[in-house]
């Protein structure tokens, strides 16, 4: 900017007399031409363009334009994920895990239910509680959900050669227990042990849940702890007609 613009005084200039280069000291001879003679002048703007106030725009680098618009990209998508408007991917996402994939069947094996033989399990267990003076067990979504990872966890283990289930991978799970937590899994049972052509699934929960009638029975070492108030179940048939029984208790 020149002194019109900002009212400031300026120094003048030594010019060559011959080649007109400027220099800012009387300094003889010129840097350029090496003539002897320089004469003061003052400074000319004439060709000095004045220009439009400056604003941060005009000297923000391309690169940090381009960084805060990509932030900025990113900022409205996960906004948008948080109120629901996009699916995000499960990034590094929180909560309990899912149960794996496994073989067999979880619904039914030889037209008997295996959800109504759950449901018998938890019966059963209420019964014989009630028989020795306790308070029933609430079958409550969260233990079923630990009861349902662990065991198929179980069969992963015994038929994809994956490694075994461990107490820990239950902790995401974060049950509303005031007690501890316990993971009773039957040891592998065959169905021809169990089922017959009258065997219903009121009958196999029961068989299940009593066992031989030993002190190791589920329903045996469920009846003998009065700490506890919430019951979750999960039985899985395996493809060599075996099957998997996990109990969580709190």
């Amino acid at each position: 900017m020149g002194p019109a613009e900002t009212g400031d005084s300026t120094r003048p200039v030594w010019t060559c007399a011959a080649c007109g280069r400027d220099h800012e000291k009387h300094s003889p001879p010129c840097s350029r031409c090496g003539n002897a003679t320089l004469e003061k002048r003052e400074r000319d703007y004439s060709d000095v363009e004045p220009t439009d106030s400056t604003g941060w725009l005009d000297v923000l680098d391309r690169r940090y334009t381009a960084g805060f618009a990509v932030v900025g990209v990113l900022a409205l998508v996960l906004g948008l994920g948080i109120v629901g408007v996009v699916d995000l991917p499960a990034v590094g996402s929180v909560g309990p895990p899912s149960p794996p994939d496994v073989p067999g069947a979880s619904r039914s094996i030889d037209g008997v239910s295996l959800t109504d033989a759950e449901r018998a399990v938890v019966e059963t267990v209420n019964d014989d509680r009630e028989a020795e003076g306790l308070g029933t067990l609430d079958r409550q979504e969260t233990l079923t959900a630990m009861a349902t990872y662990y065991n198929t966890r179980r069969v992963e283990h015994d038929y994809e050669d994956a490694d075994a289930p461990t107490l820990s991978e239950l902790e995401p799970f974060e049950p509303n227990c005031r007690n501890s937590i316990a993971v009773l899994p039957y040891s592998r049972l065959y169905v021809a042990d169990l089922l017959d052509e009258s065997t219903d699934a009121t009958a196999l929960g029961r068989t299940l849940a009593r066992g031989d009638g030993s002190a190791d029975s589920l329903s045996e070492r469920l009846a003998a702890d009065e700490q506890r108030s919430g019951i979750g179940v999960d039985i899985h048939a395996a493809p060599e007609r075996e099957i998997f029984v996990t109990v969580v208790a709190c």
